[in-house]
């Protein structure tokens, strides 16, 4: 006898705990969805958005990093940024080698606050994927924006665009 009643009890358990779900239903059905269409409709990020890090230029795309090597010092991720620079005749830093290893950075920032001449920035960029290890170490090719982007993207920040 306490086998049937432990079946009893079982189906109206599984009875109730329907109703229950069925209540959680008609309590959303008239709401608005809030699903998102991504990728056709694109979310809207914040202006602080942590993103794709980026090498600013000069107006005339020449490289604006000095080789100081501040943000590989201050990012919490070792050897994530790799910087390999010489100074040419005029005792100007020229940098050969410049990687970051997006797939160990942690977008935290440090390494855009604290670089003197603001030539590292994060971009409003998410999507960041790649089918192989090998796809997520970006080259100084792969981070640099030209002259012209590097100047847009300091006019919508509010910097000055031009920097020589």
């Amino acid at each position: 006898m306490s086998q049937d009643q432990n079946k009893n009890s079982q189906v109206f358990e599984g009875m109730a705990n329907i109703g229950k779900g069925m209540a959680t239903v008609m309590k959303h059905f008239g709401r608005k969805p809030v699903t998102l269409e991504y990728p056709e409709v694109m979310p809207d990020l914040s202006t602080r958005f942590h993103g794709r890090l980026a090498l600013l230029t000069k107006s005339d795309g020449t490289d604006l990093c000095i080789g100081c090597k501040a943000c590989a010092k201050v990012c919490p991720c070792n050897d994530l940024i790799q910087i390999e620079m010489h100074r040419d005749e005029d005792k100007k830093p020229v940098i050969d080698q410049f990687t970051i290893d997006k797939g160990r950075c942690i977008f935290c920032g440090n390494c855009t606050e604290v670089c003197p001449v603001d030539c590292i920035k994060m971009l409003p960029d998410f999507e960041l994927s790649g089918y192989s290890r090998e796809e997520l170490v970006l080259d100084k090719h792969d981070l640099t924006l030209t002259g012209e982007e590097s100047d847009e993207w300091r006019q919508i920040r509010g910097m000055n665009p031009h920097v020589e």
